[in-house]
């Protein structure tokens, strides 16, 4: 923290006396109901903040955890400066990784020095300690202010950086490649759309292509590949104009009919068609950018994980959210093959892990390398009994690794998985500190297994 604004703590507190800080600590908790009520209205008031914080379980959080810091802030035991700079500083980097709006981070501080001033003028202080304490109450919520906001506002650079930086290198994937997948993955949806309708003679459960892998890559992925691409909003609305016009038709049409059903499949293969050259003029329009994954596992390196994860919980607001999952996978005694091994056998093992991890998800799923050992999953458009299933059969691949040794003996390995299901947290942070008590109760708990997340 700048050592100017240290000063400016330092002495703020030094010139404030116990007395002073007393009285501002009691107006706190004489009117704690009136700040929480004040506070929540203030969330539920402003459309922005509404929009992010939502009802409910979150909007209870926030109060009860903005009474925790005004409490914290007024403390008179509360004197390290050192303490009051990180907490700040925390609160403004979790604002930035939430979304918090810029506006808000000001006016929420101005608001509260208003609740504070009238109150004091409603204390019943000696002039002089009104004086005090409201010069104490000004400089203390200035100084964490101006804290906070240099906090938000080195958060949200470096928020856009990593995203640019994500961008770039998925822009540095074999883009040709990348192209015949979504264009196959459509030609592959359109036949399975007819080969279900002949199949059970016009079911009234069609596939939605949303739902196929071109939807989940088109709704996860290609916004960041292409940022800023006005076609892919074209091609959004291709494909609700498919689900929710032309595959309901096709569902109603008689199975005897057979020109209806003409109709319907071709107006079908006319919209995917109009998709696939949407995409293709996308694709060509873009280079492609070297850029590097993990070079040992060839997952994502976790750099770019903040990017994904703060896409994921922003996709939850819509209608259609399904939730999502973080599986997150530690090798079991890696140090130990480390050691005892020595150093090539775990890079083997490392790498075997991730081929295991690959093989057993989605394309649409993202995989990062963690940690040394750590590996971690973003399971999209994904709920906690799916979550479990995928580890467990990720768990159940690896287990049945053998890796040879030099001396002709084989090495088997194992990992333990802690799964966390999306609960409607807004900092990703909190999603992964469970993850990580979940990946501590399955070592806990003798390894090689997998744990819910509570």
């Amino acid at each position: 923290m700048p050592e100017r604004i240290a000063r400016e703590w330092n002495s703020l507190v030094e010139r404030t006396s116990t007395e002073t800080h007393e009285i501002v600590y009691a107006i706190v908790h004489e009117h704690e109901d009136e700040l929480r009520q004040r506070y929540r209205a203030y969330l539920e008031g402003d459309p922005d903040l509404a929009s992010l914080v939502g009802e409910g379980a979150n909007l209870a959080a926030f109060t009860t955890r903005f009474l925790e810091w005004m409490k914290k802030l007024v403390d008179p035991r509360a004197t390290s400066g050192q303490i009051f700079f990180s907490e700040q500083d925390s609160i403004g980097e979790a604002m930035a990784r939430i979304g918090f709006p810029p506006h808000a981070v000001s006016r929420s501080i101005r608001k509260i020095k208003l609740w504070f001033l009238r109150h004091l003028a409603e204390a019943d202080v000696s002039r002089q300690q009104l004086v005090d304490a409201m010069a104490f109450v000004i400089g203390l919520f200035d100084i964490a202010l101006e804290v906070r906001e240099e906090s938000y506002q080195k958060g949200v650079a470096s928020n856009a950086r990593v995203n640019e930086a994500y961008r770039l290198h998925l822009l540095g994937q074999n883009l040709a490649m990348e192209r015949e997948r979504q264009r196959a993955a459509l030609m592959e949806w359109g036949h399975g759309l007819l080969a279900t309708f002949y199949q059970n003679a016009a079911s009234s459960e069609l596939p939605r292509l949303w739902k196929s892998e071109f939807g989940l890559w088109l709704n996860h992925k290609a916004h960041i590949l292409f940022e800023r691409e006005p076609k892919l909003e074209l091609i959004k609305q291709l494909v609700n104009k498919v689900d929710g016009e032309l595959v309901p038709a096709l569902e109603r049409a008689s199975f005897e009919d057979r020109s209806q059903i003409r109709d319907g499949a071709g107006r079908i293969e006319e919209e995917l068609s109009a998709i696939k050259f949407l995409l293709n003029g996308i694709f060509e329009a873009h280079i492609e950018v070297e850029s590097g994954r993990d070079p040992l596992t060839q997952l994502l390196t976790r750099r770019f994980m903040p990017s994904v994860l703060m896409r994921e919980i922003q996709l939850q607001k819509t209608p259609a959210a399904t939730g999502f999952c973080v599986l997150l996978l530690d090798i079991d005694h890696f140090k130990r093959i480390n050691d005892t091994h020595g150093h090539k056998v775990g890079d083997v093992a490392l790498r075997s892990v991730a081929t295991a991890m690959t093989e057993s998800v989605r394309q649409t799923d993202f995989l990062f390398r963690y940690g040394g050992e750590e590996m971690l999953i973003v399971l999209v458009e994904c709920d906690e009994a799916m979550g479990m299933q995928v580890a467990e059969k990720i768990r159940a691949q690896i287990a049945k690794l053998s890796i040879p040794l030099a001396d002709g003996d084989r090495l088997a390995v194992t990992v333990s998985i802690g799964v966390a299901a999306f609960k409607e947290e807004l900092d990703y942070e909190r999603i992964l500190a469970r993850a990580d008590k979940a990946v501590y109760d399955a070592k806990e708990a003798g390894r090689n297994r997998i744990v819910a997340a509570a």
